[in-house]
């Protein structure tokens, strides 16, 4: 049963809506900037809503539980179109509201509505507030994981059109539009990766990448265990990620500086943490780890080794590693945490073993080739 006085309340707060709706447009639009492409007569519709909600209030107290809020937030979703934020939206609404419940309680007292049902009222409204914020909430997370879904596969289908070379206008263009890219900068496809121990997973990579991204120098979408883009500049480095780059390209030439991160990202290089480029990487982009070259390169190198039954493993770990430190048996041996002349004596014995110089060009190369390949394994 409702009070008399509770009634003759909600009359006149339905007198006073004009009133109360200019202090609401006052405040949106002084504290809202998200809300310029929204409509006084939109802001008007929702505020009516609101008053329809304290009304609900007062006339039924299992109000928080009623299907009309998740109505009215579907509703909402028309400002998450618009662009305003979950955070303004909430914001505003708690303000429109506020006032109301502020309103209809100073009138319940004025028309002698019992204390006992002013509090009941007025933590009913509190309730509504906190089902229609959640309400709202939900609805915001199947809003953006619409939109999230529709720009990944935006973003997807332009990544794939540029490596491909299918740069086919207008629909390219419009996607180019969309993520602020300029056509008249260079850009360089990349792909990066984590670590296999890395405490990091791959959505955090991306947001990590994203956040350098803005304001059009790229885009980027996760494609199995990795994320593939474009960018105008290298990223900083972050820990346990390496990125591989392409070659700088106009946005329509792209097709190619995709295929050379991917040969970047092939090299042994590429399996440290950091940035990865061609210069870097060198002549390592043109190995491929199962050949016949490297049958005949381990036949020369490996097989000699295995015969003699020395410790082929140690053998071939210190030239190798003798060979990443140019040759100079100091630092190579600092590494291996060795004498330099045992190093000589391993080098030596694999001369002997193997029949060659490593001093010799043709067997420098030779070598090189094969550990590249052995490390791709």
């Amino acid at each position: 049963m409702i009070e008399p006085g509770a009634l003759t309340a909600l009359a006149e707060l339905g007198e006073r809506e004009s009133e109360l709706l200019a202090q609401v447009l006052a405040r949106v639009r002084s504290d809202f900037p998200s809300y310029a492409d929204v409509t006084d007569e939109a802001l008007e519709s929702s505020f009516r809503q609101n008053i329809e909600m304290c009304s609900l209030a007062v006339s039924d107290p299992s109000a928080p539980q009623s299907n009309r809020l998740y109505t009215w937030a579907r509703i909402a979703r028309r400002r998450f179109e618009a662009g305003v934020p979950i955070d303004d939206l909430i914001r505003s609404y708690t303000f429109s509201i506020g006032l109301i419940a502020d309103e209809l309680t100073a009138l319940f007292g004025d028309h002698g509505v019992p204390t006992e049902k002013i509090l009941e009222t007025y933590r009913t409204i509190r309730n509504v507030i906190d089902a229609y914020t959640a309400a709202l909430a939900a609805e915001y997370r199947q809003h953006r994981i619409q939109l999230d879904t529709h720009t990944h596969e935006l973003k997807m289908d332009v990544i794939e059109r540029l490596k491909t070379g299918n740069f086919e206008e207008p629909l390219v263009n419009n996607a180019l539009a969309r993520f602020r890219l300029n056509t008249e900068l260079q850009f360089r496809a990349f792909t990066a990766r984590l670590s296999p121990n890395s405490d990091i997973d791959i959505y955090s990579l991306m947001a990590l990448i994203e956040s350098q991204l803005s304001g059009g120098r790229g885009i980027s979408v996760i494609h199995t265990e990795q994320i593939i883009g474009i960018t105008v500049h290298e990223f900083a480095p972050m820990p346990e990620v390496s990125v591989s780059y392409g070659h700088r390209s106009r946005l329509d030439a792209l097709a190619a500086s995709f295929d050379t991160a991917e040969q970047v990202a092939a090299t042994s290089g590429a399996c440290t943490e950091g940035n990865h480029t061609l210069e870097e990487s060198s002549w390592r982009i043109a190995v491929v780890a199962q050949t016949p070259l490297i049958d005949h390169l381990e036949s020369r190198f490996l097989a000699p080794l295995h015969l003699s039954k020395v410790g082929e493993g140690v053998l071939l770990h210190s030239v190798h590693h003798f060979l990443l430190h140019n040759r100079s048996y100091r630092q190579a041996a600092q590494s291996l945490h060795c004498h330099p002349n045992t190093l000589r004596y391993r080098v030596s014995r694999f001369e002997e073993l193997t029949g060659t110089t490593i001093s010799d060009t043709e067997t420098i190369i030779a070598l090189e080739w094969m550990f590249e390949a052995r490390a791709r394994l």
